[in-house]
């Protein structure tokens, strides 16, 4: 008799826990949030953005969507919106003249998107992004290795637009993917690995006004300010002294 109530309440109990996952981790997307609720939820006192204007709503795919907006005190924003948990939660934002990198797949450059928003003040013609690898020199285990210098470029137009976004180009892709496979081959015994680590890449980026002028485009000058985590990525401004293969 118990093991006929038993086997009943087991397959219960399995077929809940299955629907919660599911409910919790698989279940399709909801509709998105209107923008006044996008609004609400970047103006509350922990995020503290005064917004004055949702200007877009971009999905890069069904579970991550990017938002760009317009500060009260004339900033141009980002934020990132991702499906997780079977809610829409704002993945990471920023208020600061500074263009980002969105790994919404950590292992998969190709889901990899850089994302700007700039003043129209600022004048902006195009924008250079950078991959850069700096040479290198390591040695593991005894056996020495010189790691040439990589410098990849490529070229995005602002347009009309304050705000854009770029997929990560092709062979960048194809060069990250080849060098995440590396460094996870070399990964070195503490024991025996000396004080150079294998380089690592990075990336950068350059603005040029439509008059040629590639300064920083700081219109208007106040501080900005976000929040992130892993799955974002600053990109560092290159100065023309900084821009070549070292």
């Amino acid at each position: 008799m118990r093991k006929k109530v038993l086997v009943p309440l087991l397959l219960i109990t399995i077929l809940m826990a299955g629907g919660i996952f599911y409910w919790y981790y698989l279940a399709p997307p909801a509709t998105f949030p209107d923008q006044e609720e996008i609004k609400a939820i970047l103006s509350d006192p922990y995020n503290r953005v005064g917004i004055a204007e949702i200007q877009d709503t971009i999905f890069l795919d069904d579970k991550h969507v990017y938002i760009p907006f317009i500060t009260k005190e004339e900033g141009h924003g980002i934020s990132f919106w991702e499906w997780k948990k079977h809610e829409w939660q704002l993945s990471s934002f920023s208020t600061g003249s500074m263009p980002q990198i969105w790994k919404t797949d950590s292992d998969d450059p190709s889901s990899h998107y850089i994302m700007w928003n700039f003043h129209p003040e600022n004048d902006l013609d195009y924008l250079t992004f950078f991959l850069i690898k700096e040479r290198g020199f390591s040695v593991t285990e005894g056996k020495q290795q010189y790691d040439p210098g990589i410098q990849m470029d490529y070229r995005a137009e602002v347009g009309e637009k304050s705000y854009g976004y770029t997929p990560i180009p092709p062979d960048w892709q194809k060069y990250m993917e080849a060098e995440n496979k590396l460094m996870a081959a070399m990964k070195p015994n503490p024991l025996f690995s000396d004080f150079f680590p294998p380089a690592q890449y990075y990336f950068g980026w350059q603005s040029t006004s439509v008059d040629g002028s590639r300064e920083y485009p700081s219109y208007p000058n106040n501080n900005g300010f976000g929040s992130g985590g892993s799955s974002t990525e600053h990109l560092r401004f290159l100065n023309e002294n900084e821009i070549y293969i070292r």
